[in-house]
């Protein structure tokens, strides 16, 4: 509606101009129209550069996100540096099974936390320039409704998701596909190592039967197995 009145206002000042004689009626309108003409474009200029008539609004939407590791026992929240500074970041992870990342642009912060839930999730804060009533929203036919002005996305994970870059997510599972084929003085190694603690335990409960030597020696492997990961994780880290 804006541009209607200026342009009704600029037609209407050329014609007061060149089609009336020189008289008070032909001033008033003169200067009446100007001011509209004017007036709407201080208007216009005010809208672009001040967001005239518009309000920030904030909205705040969660969502349930899953590992973008396709490791079901190692969930990764993953993340590239954006820039030679390190200070922005670009999230990698999936929601509702697709790969999906955070926007790279200085106006968005990305928070990571860690809480005893079960579930992942991402809590997204959008601030947008919106117009503070119908009569606005019309005057400016909409324009820049909706435009972007920050984001704060927080990532709520669980403390057993591991967050790594993606060169870091490489090197890990390079070491991992590692850990799949030890060799045989690393078996030799975790053997003997199994072998001391179950004779300790054997030390202290003389009476420990084979199936509870059994139930002791899977529980070893399977706690010397995931240091192996956390050391591997700690590797890739530094």
């Amino acid at each position: 509606m804006i541009l209607w009145i200026l342009g009704i206002g600029v037609l209407a000042l050329y014609l007061s101009f060149i089609m009336m004689k020189k008289s008070a009626l032909r001033s008033i309108f003169i200067a009446v129209f100007g001011i509209v003409m004017l007036g709407a474009l201080l208007l216009i200029t005010l809208n672009d550069r001040n967001h005239f008539g518009m309000t920030q609004k904030t909205t705040t939407t969660t969502q349930t996100i899953t590992s973008a590791s396709p490791s079901k026992q190692l969930p990764l929240l993953l993340y590239q540096n954006v820039g030679t500074n390190g200070k922005r970041q670009v999230y990698i992870y999936k929601h509702d099974n697709k790969t999906t990342h955070t926007t790279a642009d200085y106006a968005v912060v990305n928070r990571v936390q860690q809480s005893s839930s079960a579930a992942a999730q991402v809590t997204k804060k959008r601030t947008e320039w919106r117009y503070s009533s119908n009569f606005y929203s019309v005057l400016f036919g909409n324009e820049n409704d909706g435009l972007f002005v920050k984001q704060t996305n927080t990532f709520t994970i669980p403390k057993t998701w591991t967050t790594l870059t993606t060169a870091q997510a490489k090197a890990l599972a390079k070491r991992l596909k590692g850990l799949q084929k030890p060799t045989a003085a690393q078996k030799a190694q975790m053997q003997q190592a199994i072998a001391a603690q179950v004779a300790a335990a054997r030390a202290k409960n003389p009476t420990m039967t084979a199936a509870q030597q059994a139930q002791l020696v899977e529980q070893l492997t399977a706690k010397m197995q995931q240091q192996a990961v956390q050391d591997a994780i700690a590797a890739v880290k530094k």
